[in-house]
């Protein structure tokens, strides 16, 4: 048996210079390699840990999908801490306070889109003790601090202690604590699903008993990052041969990031999406919209098209089962 930090220093070993993560900075996408996302991982815990963090701490996440995100949650538990990933969708005055209270968070990462969320419910929150925000701020205020400035304080930690990080990382265990999961709250208040790094290690272990990524492939993860599914489907799965994720290009709000989308998937060309049935209803309707505006000749071209799709792929199936 695995944890996540074993599974993913082999994947970095096996496969230092592939892609891993891709970004899109200053309108073009970016790649980080195995390699590097591993040196950043340690150093970020060790900055995490330069805090104070200690092993079964809880982290609170709060961002839509980019680079950081996923760097953020591997140095949360490889510092032995962990990860309370939240929903950007969340409303600060109910669900989201609930959340960070009930989880006893004391550190919250979040992205600049959302910091104004955790202000206005900051002093209800006696155990918080830091706001870590990627990016920059026009304006910080108490108990606020860069993302940059946890990598400066890794950096030193590293160089004064580099056996604390590592004697922490070896006290990483499969069956430790990896995430906190919330329900989305319906009926009653949400509860928090308790994961362990064997919990992710062995559904990617046994999704890859029915399918293949091989490492050339790409996704664009338009799901939302703390999504069960997403974060097992897409950020573990493709580590497995050494394949990357791509982020959207986030938005200020969650609509401008879905019109982002249909430009992305044109710039990371991926060769497999993630959905959900309300996400791909809509994505066909797009698709269908756009070509009944090409004409009666292209519809009908493409009506044609996909029934003819459809039906090899059912007459595969059938025979698969026969």
């Amino acid at each position: 048996m695995i944890s996540i930090i074993d599974y993913f220093e082999d994947k970095a070993n096996k496969y230092p210079n592939n892609a891993l993560i891709w970004e899109k900075v200053d309108g073009v996408y970016h790649p980080t390699n195995y390699q590097d996302s591993l040196d950043l991982v340690q150093t970020y815990a060790a900055g995490l840990m330069s805090l104070g963090l200690q092993k079964g701490d809880r982290v609170s996440l709060l961002s839509e999908g980019r680079r950081d995100w996923l760097i953020a949650e591997l140095a949360i538990l490889y510092a032995g801490a962990v990860n309370v990933p939240l929903s950007t969708k969340l409303e600060e005055a109910n669900d989201l306070f609930f959340r960070i209270h009930h989880s006893d968070s004391q550190l919250i990462l979040a992205s600049p889109f959302h910091i104004h969320k955790i202000r206005k419910i900051q002093a209800q929150l006696p155990r918080l003790d830091r706001v870590i925000v990627f990016g920059q701020l026009d304006d910080w205020q108490e108990k606020e601090t860069s993302w940059q400035d946890i990598y400066q304080k890794g950096k030193e930690f590293l160089k004064n202690s580099p056996e604390a990080l590592q004697e922490r990382r070896q006290s990483v265990k499969p069956e430790d604590m990896a995430n906190i999961s919330y329900t989305s709250g319906t009926t009653a208040d949400p509860k928090g699903i308790m994961l362990s790094h064997r919990n992710y290690t062995a559904n990617v272990e046994q999704a890859f008993s029915f399918i293949d990524i091989p490492a050339t492939f790409r996704t664009l993860v338009v799901l939302p990052w703390d999504h069960a599914f997403a974060h097992t489907a897409a950020l573990y799965a493709f580590m497995y041969h050494g394949a990357s994720i791509a982020a959207v290009q986030a938005g200020k709000t969650a609509n401008e990031t879905l019109k982002n989308f249909a430009n992305n998937i044109l710039e990371v060309q991926p060769h497999v999406l993630m959905s959900v049935p309300a996400l791909a209803k809509n994505f066909k309707k797009n698709i269908e919209k756009g070509v009944k505006a090409k004409g009666r000749l292209a519809w009908l071209l493409f009506k044609t098209a996909l029934a003819h799709a459809t039906g090899t792929m059912a007459q595969e199936t059938i025979k698969a089962e026969v």
